[in-house]
């Protein structure tokens, strides 16, 4: 992937004594109003940028950063707590020399002073009004309404092993509700998801496509579109974005330069254009200005703080289980839970007042493999770190997998041998 650079002449760019390298998630129209505002007060230093989403940022940069990249820039807190197990992040001398707002249970910046935070988002779900419209349906009120049967279909989200946005939203149902109870309102709503797409950004982009009419995502995405509404879930999980000094980069000492401009009321101001659209974090900025809706809910008590060293310690292992249950699953589950509703359809019909098939149903779409237990001991979660280091699986390792699969079809073969029952069932009452 090319790198983008700001738009100079090659005369200038001879002229220039350092660069600096940042990889990052964000899109191009989010960083070049910092990298274009930065270079007009650092003319020597040429800031080149690649954009690459964060699981891949993280696997190259777990690799040994291979490019010297100095700098990575990202919305996930997950990928810092990783990067810094890691040892791939250098401590800043510098630290903030601007005043940040104090959230009660929200760490902006690390302690130990490795990555800083710079905007604070949330997540919720954003929708197309005039396809919501369309088709009958209401805007979803809390994260419980996304399992409702009358959303089949018309629902869509990322998958975490892909994206940072989605692994903070499925962690933070996990750590909201309860690692067995999270994980059964994730499969409830992957029964009426439409598509489980690669990339959080192509949740926007298909709902302004018409291709489904409500998506899961972190509020930026949607709030940069005028053509879609966005709610933030109650409560609202919160993810202040970060950035941070790779270990071996070549230019550190304009890596904390730049940090310190992104921090500083200048670089702040920036997240308020139109264009960017994020929260900043500066204390100077929220002083004087209207209280943004997130700040409403935080203090209002609707927030919920962001574990991100209990993410970080089972994050492969929530990723692994997501994608072997919904998103490698997901065309059989749809159509398990397709068959019940019209078979449900036809038992209120027939005037049943008492039908215990759904009872029956549940629980074989929402089980999960893996206890909480096992979630929180980390002998077991490293067997999944250790796998996204490049290493080959283990023994171990292919024989939790195994497992899970066995696990899953004997459950999905069991739902469908229940539906079966209940067709046959309502056929004989029809004689």
């Amino acid at each position: 992937m090319p790198f983008l650079t700001g738009s100079v002449s090659a005369s200038e760019a001879l002229k220039k004594t350092r660069q600096l390298e940042v990889i990052t998630s964000f899109p191009p129209e989010f960083y070049t109003p910092f990298v274009t505002a930065f270079s007009q007060r650092y003319p020597d230093i040429q800031v080149l940028t690649l954009n690459k989403k964060t699981t891949a940022s993280l696997a190259e940069i777990k690799r040994g950063n291979p490019r010297k990249f100095d700098i990575f820039w990202s919305s996930s807190p997950d990928a810092f707590a990783i990067l810094k197990a890691e040892n791939a992040l250098r401590q800043l001398s510098r630290g903030r020399r601007h005043e940040a707002l104090s959230i009660d249970g929200v760490n902006l910046d690390d302690p130990d002073g490795y990555f800083m935070g710079f905007s604070l988002s949330g997540v919720g779900w954003m929708w197309n009004p005039a396809y919501l419209e369309k088709e009958g349906l209401p805007i979803p009120g809390q994260w419980q309404d996304l399992t409702d049967p009358i959303y089949y279909g018309h629902l869509a989200m990322s998958t975490p092993s892909r994206s940072g946005t989605t692994h903070l939203i499925v962690e933070g149902l996990l750590q909201d509700q309860g690692w067995e109870k999270g994980w059964g309102m994730l499969l409830r709503m992957a029964v009426n998801l439409r598509t489980v797409s690669a990339r959080s950004f192509s949740v926007p982009e298909g709902l302004i496509n018409g291709r489904f009419g409500v998506g899961l995502g972190i509020d930026f995405l949607a709030q940069s579109r005028k053509e879609l509404g966005f709610r933030y879930g109650d409560p609202v999980y919160l993810a202040p974005a970060g950035i941070a000094v790779l270990s071996n980069g070549k230019n550190p000492a304009g890596a904390e330069l730049f940090i310190d401009f992104i921090l500083s009321p200048e670089g702040q101001a920036i997240l308020l254009a139109p264009a960017v659209s994020r929260l900043p974090v500066s204390r100077e900025l929220h002083l004087k200005g209207e209280e943004p809706e997130l700040f409403k809910m935080i203090r209002d008590n609707h927030s919920k703080p962001y574990d991100a060293v209990l993410s970080q310690s089972r994050y492969h292992l929530v990723n692994q289980l997501f994608d072997r249950m919904i998103t490698y699953r997901l065309p059989e589950r749809r159509k398990l839970w397709k068959r019940f509703l019209s078979l449900e359809k036809q038992a209120v019909s027939m005037g049943l007042v008492h039908w215990p098939v759904k009872e029956a149903l549940i629980p074989l779409l929402t089980e999960v493999p893996v206890t909480e237990e096992q979630s929180r001991t980390p002998e077991f979660t490293t067997l999944f770190t250790l796998a996204s280091r490049g290493s080959a699986r283990g023994r171990e390792q292919r024989k939790q997998i195994q497992s899970w699969e066995t696990f899953l079809s004997r459950r999905l073969a069991q739902a469908k041998e229940l539906l079966d029952k209940a067709e046959f069932d309502l056929k004989a009452r029809r004689r």
